[in-house]
Formats: structure tokens, C-alpha cells, sequence
């Protein structure tokens, strides 16, 4: 067991290791439950929000597959509810009628281009859009135990594309006074079973907990996480952010495995599988979306500890920029241009919802002002410098000091400010303050007895080619 006294005194500014393990766990805790939020908040979006629902209906008739598939349905309604074969018969010359069948089957390729042409029409597309949303009406009416305007098939939600099934044999001519033909609810999509109802209910009312209320607890377990690991805050950020990364991308392969999986049960045929394909793509676009705004955000959160860090180019960047965040005006105000500029841009569609934005706007001029006071304390009189001969500098290699020498006392406080800060971990720290105090015999490596020592470098010194 190692002796109290040679590690010396416990510092009261660095967290106890129950709380860094508590901290962890809640960091761990919060990549889930966004996770779940996202879950929740797509399926939400896609089963409940009506103005979402229709804007997907008409993608999905806009798109050609779907629409072929569509037209082929159609075609296929038509001649198994309609006696084609006798109806043509009866406008048919006598000697021609015993041809009445075979005609029949010859038109069928040309009635399903007539229901193609049919379909991309913007008013037979409205009709359908009207149509879902009509289904979506009763859908949403049937989930709130709203009955007065429901209107079912049978204690079935359905999908009625009669209206569909009468313009193609109107365009078509085939059969007239075709829509007293249809028998009732053979052109009817069952869309949710009443012995389902219950069910479907409870998953409704919880689903819409979860969705507006997990992801405050998913924030407060991340503000946890980081209040909790104190010494260490940039390695808990840092946790955070490769966790949502990794959270964005298993989003992503579970879609695409989950859709191969649907697709092959769904595809009542080899034909249909292209238009489920395309069905899924369009209705899952938002989940997508979802998770590259949570791989954008970790790579954002990365990219800030990293410019917090004690590495040498982090240090450079730092003093490069520090005359230009000491100027809050000029700092937010280009904050506020770029991010102005992020939302016209709507990289995903979380950003064109007022919450997201609004969130991510408040974390990000967190993390800005935590940078921006960092580099005031850090380099408080330095002037401006060349950008572009700073970003050039880290990838010119520099050559190594002929002997290590101890760090003075302006770098000494300039480490104790960043361990303060939460930029240094208790082990760097301890580090860089033994190299600056005592920094020892140059290192060499096995095999090499004329190897040159390494400048450590300290925090805040100046780095320049040559």
C-alpha cells in the first residue's frame, strides 16, 4: 500500500475517485438516454406530428419507384375486382368478343403506363397525400381515445385509394361507371387492427413522455458528469464527446441493418423490395439526420478539448487566437454570423427544429466563453500574430534543444492555471510541474547513444520555426 505521506497532501480542487467513477458512469448514462431520445423523438415525429406526416406522403408519391410500385397496385386492384374480361365484352363487336380475354390481358402493361402517368400528376397526387392524411386523421384519433370524429372500416384505421382506382379507369377507359364496380373495401390498406388498439395507446403515451422529457434528463446527467470530475472536466467532455460520435454511427448501422431486415420482411414480392427499399430510406431520414447531429456535436465537443489542451499546437492556436477572443464583441459576434450561417445551411434536419437549435446554441456559447477566458488568463498581452504562419508552424519540424533546462516562473503559474481550469488532469499536471521544477537527464532511446533530448516545451511557451 503506498504511503500517504510520499504522495503528499490531497488536493481539494481534484475530485475523489468514487466521484470520478460516479462521474463516468452518468457520462455513460447520458449517451444512452440520448440515444433513446432519439429513438423516441423519430418515432414521435413520423407516427404523430401531422404537418411532418404529410410532407412525408408527398416525397413518397414524388418518388418515382414508389410510384411505379403504386401504379402496379392499382392496375392489379383493378382487374382483381373488376370483371374486365365482361366489360370489354359488352362493348365489344359480337364477332370480337370471344377476344374479350385475351385483349384484356394484352392492355395490362398499358394500363399500368396509364397509372404511371396517372400518378405524376400534382392532382392525383394531392388526392393521395389527402387520402393519408385522411388515415393519419383516424390513426392520431384512435390513439387520443378521440372517437367523435373517427371514422373506421370495421374498427380498422385504413388507407381508402379508391378515389386512385376510379381516376385510372376513367384515364384508362376500360371499364365504365368503374367506382360502382369496386366492391366496398376492396380498395382499403388496413393500417392499425382495433385488437391492437390498447396496446398501441400505452406505447403512445409512452412514447411521447419519452420523447419530450429524456433528453433533459440526458443533459442533466451530462452536466453531472462534468461538475462531478473536477480536475479532470476536459477528459469527462472528452469521454462525452466520443461517446456521442460512437452513439451517431451504431445509430447508423443499426438503420441499415434494421432496413435490410424490413425491407426482406415487407417486400411482399422481388418486384416490390426496390419501393419498401425507398419507403424506408424516406421515412427513416430523419433517424439519420439524428445521428450525424449527434457525430457533428461529439466532433465539436473534440475539437474544443483538443484547443484546450496542453499540446504544443493547441497552445500555438491558443495564443494566435487569444487577441481576438479578448474582444467579446468580435468573438460572439463572429459566433453568431457562423452559426447563423449553420442553420441557413441545415446540415441535418434537427437543425431546422426551434429546440435543437436553441440547445445547441446555448452549449456552444458555453464552450466558447470557457475557451475564451482560458486564453485571456493564459496570454493576456500577447498581440496579434499570422494566422496562416501559426497553422504552418505545426507541421514544420522543429529541432531539438541541445539540453532539457527548468521552466521559470511565469510557465510554472501558466500550468497551475491550466490545472485550475480543468485543462490538465492531476497526471499531467504532476507531469509538466517535475520536467519544469527538475527536468532530469535528456531521454534516449534503446540503441541510440547520440540521440538528442526533446524540448518539453511547457504551456504558453512560444513556438516558432527555426
Amino acid at each position: 500500500m503506498p504511503d500517504a505521506s510520499a504522495t503528499g497532501p490531497v488536493d481539494p480542487s481534484t475530485a475523489s475517485r468514487s466521484h470520478l467513477i460516479a462521474a463516468r458512469i452518468l457520462a455513460v448514462v447520458a449517451v444512452l438516454l440520448t440515444v433513446v431520445s432519439v429513438y423516441a423523438n423519430f418515432a414521435k415525429r413520423e407516427a404523430l406530428d401531422p404537418s411532418h406526416f404529410r410532407e412525408t406522403s408527398r416525397k413518397l408519391i414524388a418518388d418515382a419507384t414508389v410510384r411505379d410500385r403504386l401504379a402496379a397496385r392499382l392496375v392489379d386492384d383493378l382487374y382483381a375486382n373488376v370483371d374486365v374480361p365482361g366489360a370489354l365484352r359488352g362493348r365489344l363487336p359480337a364477332n370480337l368478343r370471344p377476344l374479350a380475354g385475351p385483349i384484356a390481358g394484352s392492355v395490362r402493361d398499358a394500363a399500368e403506363q396509364a397509372a404511371r402517368r396517372l400518378l405524376e400528376e400534382p392532382r392525383v397526387q394531392d388526392a393521395f397525400v389527402a387520402a393519408s392524411m385522411a388515415a393519419h386523421r383516424q390513426f392520431i384519433a384512435l390513439l387520443n381515445d378521440d372517437f367523435t370524429l373517427l371514422r373506421t372500416s370495421g374498427g380498422k384505421v385504413v388507407l381508402d385509394v379508391r378515389p386512385l382506382d376510379v381516376g385510372l379507369g376513367n384515364r384508362f377507359s376500360l371499364v365504365p361507371d368503374l367506382d360502382a364496380r369496386i366492391p366496398p373495401g376492396a380498395t382499403q390498406i388496413t393500417i392499425l387492427e382495433s385488437s391492437r388498439l390498447e396496446t398501441a395507446q400505452t406505447i403512445t403515451r409512452v412514447l411521447r413522455f419519452v420523447a419530450d422529457w429524456i433528453w433533459i434528463f440526458a443533459l442533466a446527467a451530462a452536466v453531472a458528469a462534468v461538475w462531478l470530475a473536477r480536475g479532470q472536466r476536459r477528459i469527462e467532455v472528452r469521454a462525452l464527446g466520443v461517446g456521442l460520435v460512437i452513439a451517431g454511427f451504431l445509430i447508423l448501422i443499426v438503420r441499415t441493418i434494421s432496413g435490410r431486415y424490413f425491407v426482406d420482411k415487407l417486400a411482399s414480392s422481388p418486384a416490390a423490395r426496390p419501393a419498401t427499399a425507398t419507403v424506408y430510406s424516406i421515412l427513416t431520414t430523419a433517424l439519420s439526420g439524428s445521428a450525424w447531429t449527434a457525430i457533428l456535436t461529439g466532433v465539436v465537443a473534440l475539437a474544443g478539448i483538443w484547443l484546450a489542451g496542453p499540446g504544443p499546437r493547441a497552445v500555438s492556436a491558443r495564443r494566435a487566437l487569444a487577441p481576438y477572443m479578448r474582444r467579446p464583441e468580435l468573438t460572439y459576434g463572429t459566433f453568431a454570423l457562423l452559426y447563423l450561417l449553420l442553420i441557413w445551411w441545415e446540415p441535418t434536419p434537427q437543425f431546422g427544429a426551434a429546440r435543437t437549435a436553441i440547445l445547441w446554441f446555448v452549449l456552444a456559447i458555453a464552450g466558447v466563453e470557457v475557451l475564451r477566458r482560458q486564453m485571456v488568463r493564459e496570454f493576456p498581452h500577447d498581440e496579434p500574430a499570422d494566422l496562416v504562419t501559426v497553422v504552418r508552424g505545426w507541421f514544420t519540424r522543429r529541432p531539438r534543444a541541445k539540453k532539457p533546462h527548468a521552466g521559470s516562473i511565469d510557465d510554472l503559474e501558466r500550468v497551475a492555471r491550466l490545472h485550475a481550469s480543468g485543462a490538465l488532469d492531476d497526471r499531467e499536471y504532476a507531469a509538466w510541474k517535475t520536467q519544469l521544477l527538475d527536468p532530469g537527464p535528456p531521454a534516449r532511446q534503446e540503441g541510440d547513444t547520440d540521440a538528442a533530448p526533446v524540448d518539453p516545451a511547457p504551456p504558453g511557451a512560444d513556438h516558432r520555426e527555426g
